[in-house]
């Protein structure tokens, strides 16, 4: 045996020998040259779409022939070829990748305007150049609930991106004029440009230079962008919401929500939302009443009345002059994971009367344009981790579905409609409660967010169809794509497009800036024991870039996963403009891309995972929705 044993482990040892030289052997392979340019002071300039997610010693490789940039087959120069609707954001990355060791080499690069075939120049395509930041994730298993695949770690990936003008509110400080590159061999750098074209732009084909400058030499890298005859609505289509936790307390505004800084900060909060098509939600500690509602009046009116996204307010985005489209209540969220005894009369009472005075408010307010919800439970009847009795369990979840049915009633009886759909979270799905009439849900519930693995879409279906909401929050593998930083750009552009699958109305993000407190940057995670490295955040704050060598500037930083979130809801308008037009094509295209997801999700993920797929996916459906 032991003469056996010594083989087997000698041969193990040569095996991971081999291993080990194929992986330097790679490392030390020069970029494609398809993807990539190579310069004379040992940098490459490769192209990558915004689905790429390179870690800091990864090899570039062609994603689709629109972000070839080298010299072509036919000694052509290649072009980054960019496709869009009207009134929608596109975005795409430039990497610079050493091929030697450097010294400490820096570029400059000029976004030259955007012109059309008539050579007209056309400033109101806005575009904007940010700086990867990169994070070591050093626990990204994403083992919670199913496993699911992520990139390997421990590694640096990039996802913080460092605009290189910011500021609030029309402010415009300059965080950056040269990008450091990278020293070390085969290190990359990444940089992402953003641009953004108004419902006014004209269908038509464009052209922008950006010029790369390294020492004096100057590379000039061609972008095409191809607008095609069709346009996002102003108004979201799909409710995408993600809560903001410990207020402003990392952007130096602190917790005074009567202070000018705390009201300027929350608005700047909601105009990067907007910008991305969705709304960051308040956790409110108390009911506002007195001057506390005067002061939550001042500081979200410009968000209900639209005037937050104007040019007044230095807005230049989607949804211009467009009030927000869902709103939550701001009532404590009181009753979280375990309800310990059910609700007094007195309690049904209060939730009654604040329906009362809320309606009244917003009749007084003009805020008709806005849906408003009540957040009050949250998974309450999820599985339960503690060994229980059967009976117990049917008791327990007997008591929660009973006060979530009299807390809504209370609701409507205040407001005298069905004005505030109370939500409903949890880790259930909920027709196992079908069964018996004590635990069904059905008509108990108006809004139902279960995570996307119990999201059941036939069930959903047939809620949405009696004219109720139904949205799904994070999950992992095969019912949505995750949400870690060690994950490519196709994971979370998964959720607009899963939730345009299957016809759902939205999707809901637990928490968007619950990142560690001293170190924003090196933990994005709301506790460092969770190995899905980054949940809790999806936005930075810029009052501490000092931490990473730039200069404070308070105010929201967007993600790499934000821009992908975005993506993917994007795409969910573009797909509803294409069924408009051709319902048969445009589902086919769609579910061939993504063939099962939530809860009929098995075994591994089904969609696609290379990203040529998802360019072609959106390229037919703009083919589809603009002829």
């Amino acid at each position: 045996m032991k003469k056996y044993s010594v083989r087997f482990i000698g041969v193990l040892v040569l095996l991971v020998a081999l291993l080990a030289a194929t992986f330097w052997f790679w490392r030390q392979l020069p970029p494609h040259t398809d993807a990539c340019l190579s310069t004379e002071h040992n940098i490459a300039i490769c192209a990558a779409s915004n689905m790429a997610r390179y870690g800091k010693f990864d090899a570039v490789v062609p994603e689709h022939d629109h972000f070839n940039i080298g010299t072509l087959a036919d000694g052509s120069d290649g072009v980054i070829k960019l496709h869009s609707a009207k009134n929608e954001s596109v975005g795409f990355q430039l990497i610079f990748q050493s091929t030697a060791k450097n010294t400490d080499a820096q570029a400059t690069l000029s976004l030259g305007d955007w012109h059309s075939s008539d050579n007209t120049i056309h400033t109101d395509i806005a575009s904007q150049l940010f700086f990867a930041h990169y994070h070591l994730v050093d626990k990204g298993g994403y083992q919670w609930g199913p496993k699911s695949d992520v990139l390997p770690w421990p590694a640096e990936y990039p996802d913080a991106l460092v605009p290189q003008h910011h500021g609030c509110l029309g402010e415009n400080k300059t965080l950056f004029e040269l990008v450091p590159l990278p020293k070390q061999k085969n290190e990359n750098q990444a940089v992402w440009i953003d641009s953004f074209i108004p419902a006014s732009v004209a269908a038509g084909v464009y052209q922008m230079q950006i010029d790369v400058q390294i020492n004096q030499l100057i590379v000039p890298i061609k972008v095409e962008l191809t607008v095609f005859d069709t346009a996002l609505p102003q108004q979201p289509s799909y409710d995408a919401i993600g809560e903001i936790y410990r207020s402003y307390l990392l952007e130096g505004a602190g917790f005074d929500r009567s202070s000018s800084l705390w009201k300027n900060m929350a608005r700047c909060y909601q105009q990067l939302a907007h910008e991305h098509r969705m709304v960051f939600m308040e956790r409110w500690p108390e009911i506002p009443e007195g001057d506390a509602l005067q002061d939550y009046i001042d500081t979200y009116q410009p968000a209900f009345d639209g005037t937050l996204f104007s040019a007044e307010y230095g807005y230049n985005g989607t949804g211009s002059d467009t009030p927000v489209t869902i709103w939550r209540t701001p009532w404590p969220q009181e009753y979280n994971v375990k309800l310990e005894a059910p609700l007094e009369p007195a309690d049904l009472q209060r939730y009654a009367s604040l329906s009362r005075e809320w309606k009244a408010l917003i009749n007084q307010q003009g805020w008709d344009k806005t849906r408003f919800f009540a957040y009050v439970f949250d998974e309450l009847d999820g599985p339960e981790k503690q060994k229980t009795d059967m009976q117990q369990r049917f008791n327990y979840i007997a008591l929660v579905h009973k006060q979530m049915d009299l807390l809504q009633q209370a609701l409507d009886e205040g407001s005298m409609d069905e004005s505030f759909d109370l939500l409903w979270t949890s880790h259930s799905n909920p027709t196992i409660w079908q069964h018996d009439k004590q635990l069904d849900l059905t008509d108990k519930v108006r809004l139902w967010a279960p995570n996307a693995s119990a999201a059941d879409p036939s069930f959903l279906a047939e809620r949405i169809d009696a004219g109720e909401t139904a949205w799904f929050y994070h999950s992992g593998h095969p019912a949505v794509g995750v949400h870690s930083i060690n994950a490519s750009g196709i994971e979370m552009r998964t959720w607009g497009v899963v939730g345009a699958r299957y016809g759902l109305n939205g999707q809901f993000m637990w928490a968007v800036n619950l990142g560690n407190n001293d170190k924003p940057f090196a933990e994005p995670t709301y506790k460092p024991d969770d190995d899905r490295f980054g949940n809790g955040v999806v936005v930075y704050p810029g009052n501490q870039l000092e931490k990473i060598n730039f200069p404070a500037s308070p105010g929201p930083l967007p993600s790499m996963r934000l821009k992908s979130w975005r993506r993917g809801l994007q795409d969910a308008e573009i797909f509803l403009l294409a069924h408009n037009k051709d319902a048969e094509k445009a589902n086919q295209l769609i579910r061939t891309l993504i063939p099962k997801a939530l809860a009929e999700g098995k075994g591994r993920a089904s969609w696609s995972d290379d990203p040529a797929d998802w360019i072609e996916f959106k390229i037919q459906l703009l083919k589809l929705a603009s002829q």
